[in-house]
Parts: structure tokens; sequence; C-alpha cells
């Protein structure tokens, strides 16, 4: 975890995963599902989703960005149902999705991605203590969703890592908020940071290679312990989002 060199075979592997075509019906039928039934949800979210537009629409966001067409879904899907870490992954692979004009099985095959690799940093990174003091949907959500976003944007190996690092910088949420209403809110800002962090990187921003498991890197400042084999682990072949 304390790594200090210049790569890291867990930010290799997540990579690598987000940029390799899915081939799995099953995974694909299953992310089209989740699609499906976010959307359903942000369509019933009704009056809060307008009042989170708005609140942003007034401190000088404007409503046709997608950064801010994220946040909008992912705040109302975390009031609609507890948020997890899929979460900020589906509301970025709408948001973007609806930009490119994406066909539905290339949102689902970029949300199954984020999904599974966000339950696997999930996996990596879980206790007692990691809950106690974090938003989990937010924290481990946006490292899921800036994969989904690359993969959508095609940014190849090279920028999608810089754009996972990006994203594991503003990584944040306080577990102590989880009663309040600012907790969905910080999970619809992870799918908006998700968004802003792999266009940075398509223009030339970078970040250092081991973001998820080098020296002060994500894990090593938030996380109690950390088990790169439940990242990287079958990453693939095995679905733990499905289990």
């Amino acid at each position: 975890m304390h790594n200090p060199v210049a790569h890291s075979a867990v930010s290799d592997a997540l990579v690598k995963f987000a940029c390799t075509p899915l081939t799995d019906q099953r995974v694909q039928t299953a992310a089209g599902d989740a699609l499906a039934q976010a959307r359903g949800r942000v369509a019933a979210a009704g009056d809060a989703r307008q009042k989170i537009a708005d609140l942003l629409k007034s401190q000088g966001s404007a409503p046709n960005d997608t950064r801010v067409r994220a946040w909008v879904l992912g705040a109302a899907l975390a009031t609609q149902s507890p948020a997890s870490t899929a979460t900020p992954v589906l509301a970025a692979a709408i948001a973007v999705g609806e930009k490119l004009a994406a066909a539905d099985d290339e949102i689902a095959a970029a949300a199954a991605i984020g999904m599974e690799a966000a339950a696997r940093v999930l996996a990596a990174v879980d206790s007692e203590a990691f809950r106690s003091r974090w938003n989990v949907a937010s924290t481990v959500g946006i490292l899921g969703a800036v994969l989904a976003v690359s993969r959508l944007l095609a940014l190849g190996e090279t920028r999608t890592r810089h754009a996972l690092g990006i994203a594991a910088t503003q990584a944040a949420g306080l577990a102590r908020n989880a009663q309040e209403s600012i907790a969905a809110i910080e999970t619809g800002k992870a799918a908006a940071d998700a968004v802003e962090a792999s266009p940075l990187a398509k223009h030339g921003f970078t970040s250092a290679p081991a973001s998820i498991d080098g020296r002060r890197a994500f894990a090593a400042l938030m996380a109690y312990r950390f088990d790169a084999l439940a990242i990287m682990g079958n990453l693939g072949t095995h679905w733990i989002s499905l289990d």
C-alpha cells in the first residue's frame, strides 16, 4: 500500500478491465436492467430532482452541462433508495451516454465495468472503521464512475489511468452525513467529479500511476486495510457485483 514506485499492478488491472470489450451477455443484461431501474427511480424523484437541479443552477451551473446532469441524477437516485457504490456509476454513465448519444448496450457495458470496479475496490478496503468514517457510495463510487465514463469516451489505457488518478484525488464524503440531505449531494457530486475527471485526462492532465495503492494514495490515506487481490483476482471473469 505504501509503494512509492511509479507503477501499480492494481491500476493497470483496473484500466485494462475498463478498456476490454465486454462479452458476457449475462453481465450486459444485468447492467441494462440496472440502468432501466435507475432511470425509473430518477423519473420518480420528481420534486426532489427538480429542487437539486434548481439548487445547482442557483450556484451558476448550466442545466445542460453534463457534469451537472450527472450530479442531479446521482443525487436524485440517492433520494429514492439507499445509495451504493453503483449509484455514481449509473448516474455518470447515463449522463455521458446521453451526451454522446451512445447506444444502450454501450452505456450498459460501461456501467457494468464501473459497477464491478467499484465493488472490487470496496472489497479491498472495506471494514467497520472505513464505513464509520466515509460515505462509501461517494468515496468508492467515484472510482467506478470514472472508469465507466472513460470507457464511453474511449480514452485508451494511458488516459484512463490518469483519469482514475484524477478521480481518486477527489474521493470524499463523510459517514457522519448519512442521515442528512447532504449525503445525496455527496453521492451526486461523485458522479459529477467522475464526469469532470475523464475530459481532464483527455486534454492532457496527468496523475500518479499508483493512485489507488501507492504511497499517500487512496487506500493509504482513507482505508485501514487493503487487499489488492480483492481487486485483481479473476477480474473480468468473476463478477462480484452480481453475487
